[in-house]
């Protein structure tokens, strides 16, 4: 699932950084606009399978209480996500822009970039919503309780 919808913005993202140049303006928006409906989906069914088919995480109101509480209680293990995050944009996103622009021969950039966008769609991208869905999910399960239930 997540592969198969990745490939949708990988093969957008590839056509337009290599040709956007000769497609018509109404192509790269709606190329856009497809991405963005592609990722939204999903998001939705990331989330779907982490939170709404389970029943170790709660309706949502519960959901929000126990993130609320692990941001409250644990919030080093919340801040250090900020870490993570940053750093592997860092790894997967500025090194790479800049080994283009510095490593890669002026006439073949446009070629380069676009191979690169098209491997980090999905990639990187699917993987940082799995993540951040996880890491969600982690922070729900590791509240505790409320008195009464189960």
């Amino acid at each position: 699932m997540i592969v198969g919808l990745s490939m949708i913005p990988t093969v957008q993202r590839f056509v337009a950084v290599a040709w956007g140049d000769d497609l018509p303006a109404a192509a790269g928006v709606a190329g856009e606009l497809l991405t963005g409906a592609v990722r939204v989906l999903l998001i939705f069914l990331i989330c779907r399978l982490a939170f709404v088919r389970d029943p170790e995480v709660a309706g949502l109101g519960e959901r929000w209480r126990r993130v609320a509480w692990f941001v409250d209680h644990r919030r080093g293990d919340f801040l250090i996500q900020f870490a993570v995050l940053g750093t592997a944009f860092a790894l997967f996103d500025l090194v790479p822009n800049l080994a283009i622009q510095t490593l890669a021969p002026e006439g073949a950039r446009e070629w380069v970039t676009a191979v690169v966008v098209a491997i980090k769609n999905p990639t990187v991208i699917a993987f940082t919503f799995v993540w951040m869905a996880g890491v969600a999910r982690r922070m729900m399960l590791a509240a505790p309780e409320p008195a009464g239930a189960r």
